[in-house]
């Protein structure tokens, strides 16, 4: 029998109140009947602990108990530890602390295997028991349940323990207020004339774990931490404690320390729907009214596919991509296209995607550009002939994306026009790439393929077959997010990444061409916080500038912050 399990047996017999309670047989309950308690526990420590700068101590108080006759899983039934303290020397009985709901639904597996009639979460830690003097004191636990018939008094003794409490604090740990990201953080812990180690915990304000209290991170044990993305915005709290040889340990839990994403600009490119944010995108890369530009895109704004070969389309001809209405020009788009008076305005999908009409009031604006439309039979075809269109007769490096989703292909259509290749859309659900992809490709003697998304967007059969000249990497994470960052750090490194919603296409569609020619990635949100994954990609880049599209309503203000989630 193992030292721990010895320790949870002999609980049972360690005081007169818990023996008797014990004898008590287990029979089965009938309806509506309350059994006596048959408690079994254990404290199976005590520690001294200061909270920040106060010179105040305070028990931090762990041990289990359960009801052999009421086998309920703590935190979730009708029980709660009393903590009492008396002073050895004589004095009043005071009660300091109880152990409830979160603070009684602590997993203790040994205690399971001893007891497996018990539920499993049998611990309870009371951190911050206000010790009612100093000297030695006799702290003991009381159980309290509702689904048993208590003795009289209503409660039943689980155990008691020993500590003698300092009459002065021995020392005062300090950590500083904040720290960035990827940088460490250090606790001074003072003289403490003892053996000193660490923990580190943390704590999300904006989105607190269920227990409401801060969490450990694991491998978090030394004196400094470095903390990841995954904790920016979080609050750190470090944790010193002291042992000394025949004393009871002493913990401080000083100032939490905040932890933020490096110094950063934050402009936020957006008009008051998809179209008017096309506008704005428009103009934030092509701010010189004067020099114009010497082409346009126009797609639809209400469906996806076309724009996202025409994006790395527009850039690598260095124009501007715009979004309009299928049946109509929207004034703002007609005043953007005048503004930039580009000498030819190429349409991409068909007439059932964006009507005639709309080409006819084009033709009609003060500048009177040439109007190309240039389509396929379906978002495949229409892929192929807008990159040919714009790339010609040679492409030797091509990314290439599922047409069945956008998500993938936002993030691709940034990379690509950084890199001045286009975006083929594929039927990812194939067996194989088809015909007439093959073809595009070998034509323009392709000799390397970035296929975006993992396999259930793109299928290896597709990868495999796109040619035997042709080396294939597949850049993908575990979702939309995690592909987005894999594509943003096989790019050349950038200071300065855009931020589209990735459950919404409008205001990712237009902004390839922007990220393009500024060489920066596109990456995806929540519209309330960055994935870790990319927010980690960003640090590791050193990413200084957020160039957010969309407004509020799409992306919040917790996106200016580096929000993780």
């Amino acid at each position: 029998m193992g030292a721990h399990r010895r320790r949870i047996i002999m609980s049972v017999v360690a005081g007169v109140a818990v023996a008797a309670a014990v004898s008590v047989p287990m029979l089965p309950a009938a309806a509506n009947v309350l059994n006596p308690p048959a408690v079994v526990g254990y404290i199976d420590s005590i520690a001294i602990s200061y909270v920040q700068d106060s010179p105040s101590p305070s028990l931090h108080v762990a041990g289990w108990a359960g009801d052999l006759n009421d086998g309920w899983e703590n935190g979730r039934g009708a029980a709660a530890i009393e903590l009492v303290a008396t002073p050895a020397a004589g004095g009043a009985t005071t009660t300091i602390g109880w152990a409830e709901r979160q603070d009684y639904d602590i997993p203790r597996a040994d205690v399971r295997r001893a007891y497996p009639q018990l539920g499993p979460n049998q611990g309870f830690d009371v951190r911050w028991a206000k010790a009612p003097s100093v000297g030695a004191l006799n702290v003991c636990a009381r159980m309290w349940n509702l689904n048993a018939a208590m003795p009289p008094g209503g409660w039943v003794l689980v155990g008691c323990a020993s500590v003698t409490v300092p009459a002065t604090r021995p020392s005062i740990a300090k950590t500083p207020s904040s720290v960035v990201a990827g940088t460490p953080v250090t606790v001074t812990s003072g003289t403490t004339q003892g053996t000193d180690s660490f923990a580190w915990w943390a704590w999300n304000p904006s989105a607190p774990d269920p227990s409401g209290y801060p969490q450990p991170i694991p491998g978090a044990t030394s004196a400094s931490y470095i903390p990841t993305a995954r904790y920016i915005g979080n609050e750190l709290q470090a944790v010193v404690t002291t042992r000394v040889p025949g004393r009871a340990p002493v913990e401080q839990y000083p100032y939490m320390t905040t932890v933020d994403y490096p110094d950063h600009t934050v402009d936020r490119v957006a008009g008051s729907d998809r179209f008017g944010s096309s506008v704005a995108v428009s103009q934030a890369a092509f701010p010189d009214a004067a020099a114009g530009v010497p082409v346009a895109y126009l797609a639809s704004g209400v469906d996806f596919p076309d724009a996202l070969s025409a994006g790395p389309a527009a850039a690598v001809k260095h124009g501007t991509l715009l979004l309009t209405m299928p049946g109509a020009l929207d004034p703002r788009i007609a005043a953007e296209l005048t503004r930039l008076h580009p000498p030819l305005v190429v349409v991409a999908g068909g007439p059932a995607v964006i009507a005639d009409a709309v080409l006819d009031a084009v033709r009609a604006l003060p500048f009177a550009p040439e109007v190309r439309r240039v389509a396929g039979a379906d978002r495949f075809e229409t892929s192929r002939a807008v990159a040919l269109d714009a790339f010609g007769a040679a492409a030797p490096s091509v990314f290439v994306a599922t047409g069945r989703g956008f998500a993938d292909a936002l993030t691709a259509g940034a990379a690509a026009a950084a890199a001045g290749a286009p975006v083929l859309l594929t039927d990812g659900a194939r067996s194989t790439a088809d015909a007439a992809t093959q073809d595009v490709l070998a034509g323009w003697g392709t000799r390397t393929v970035s296929v975006v998304g993992g396999p259930a967007s793109v299928s290896a059969g597709v990868a495999a077959s796109l040619g035997p000249a042709i080396s294939v990497t597949r850049l993908s994470g575990g979702d939309r997010f995690g592909t987005a960052a894999a594509v943003a750090a096989a790019a050349p490194a950038s200071s300065t990444a855009y931020f589209a919603s990735g459950f919404g296409f409008p205001d990712a569609l237009s902004v390839s061409a922007l990220a393009g020619s500024a060489h920066a990635p596109l990456l995806l949100t929540t519209g309330s916080c960055i994935p870790v994954v990319e927010l980690q990609t960003m640090l590791d880049r050193g990413v200084d500038r957020f160039r957010i599209i969309g407004g509020e309503t799409v992306q919040t203000t917790d996106i200016n912050w580096g929000r993780p989630c």
